[in-house]
């Protein structure tokens, strides 16, 4: 069964479910009813062509992004094994698929179209979940993005899981000091990995540490190069050198509260 997606990376304002244009909504409760996903994260590779085309993500922006997904695995997991059993690994990145459109832009129920190609294409089952990066100057008109204010990311549910992220620029680096990319995917997999129904049986947890809730000053986690906890910040970037960040994920206890406290954002991975 096709659910519709939750809107979850902001700044500027804060969306659940859909536009409310400068209003806050009251965050789900911290109830843990489904399972967490458990399985393999897939890197989409979508080429839009048409009018003023093609748009797709640079090949070694999607290899940033590979590796990126490969490095926080592990701590996401451990973050979200707060809420229940999940395991997540990361598989290799989806041969490119085509996508021709009259204009540049498009809605989430076409994207859940694609999502589902890809995974029938690839034989991938419900142990699989989808990233898709989309690129700048393509729209997604139920996730406009316009100059890093609006609407960063979602995650939903096709015929498997999938996180949608809009990508802020091109040159990804892993460190992402350009806040290009690694904010959004870390916040909406993390997400998508602890209520991959997306259907508000389980919480979003990234929130209330988040852009969200936090405005400027969301939490983020930083670590090095071998997957060593650093520190959690507010200020961005860091004063120390890092090798990547994901976005903070609130303890159960503080997962329904917006903002979280300090003492439910800023801590190592369980």
């Amino acid at each position: 069964m096709t659910r519709m997606r939750r809107v979850c990376v902001t700044r500027g304002w804060k969306l659940r479910h859909a536009y409310a244009s400068g209003r806050s909504i009251v965050p789900a409760a911290a109830t843990v009813t489904g399972p967490l996903f458990q399985g393999t994260l897939y890197l989409a590779n979508l080429t839009f062509t048409g009018p003023g085309g093609p748009w797709s993500v640079a090949l070694t922006d999607l290899a940033v992004v590979q590796q990126y997904l490969q490095r926080i695995a592990s701590p996401v997991t451990a973050y979200a094994s707060q809420y229940g059993p999940t395991q997540l690994a990361v598989g290799p990145a989806l041969p490119p698929l085509g996508v021709a459109l009259s204009h540049g832009q498009y809605s989430d129920q076409q994207l859940q179209g694609w999502v589902n190609a890809l995974a029938g294409a690839n034989r991938l089952g419900a142990g699989a979940a989808i990233i898709v990066i989309n690129p700048p100057g393509i729209q997604n008109l139920d996730a406009k993005e316009s100059g890093g204010v609006g609407v960063l990311g979602y995650h939903g549910s096709a015929s498997v899981p999938y996180s949608f992220v809009n990508a802020l620029g091109s040159g990804f680096t892993s460190e992402d000091h350009a806040d290009l990319f690694a904010e959004a995917v870390s916040h909406e997999v993390a997400e998508m990995t602890v209520d991959p129904r997306a259907d508000d049986s389980n919480p979003e947890v990234c929130d209330g540490c988040g852009t969200n809730c936090q405005g400027s000053s969301a939490y983020r986690a930083y670590f090095d190069d071998t997957g060593k906890y650093l520190g959690t910040e507010t200020s961005f970037p860091p004063s120390y050198s890092y090798a990547f960040f994901l976005s903070g994920i609130a303890r159960p206890a503080s997962a329904a509260d917006c903002p979280a406290p300090a003492s439910a954002c800023a801590y190592p991975p369980p």
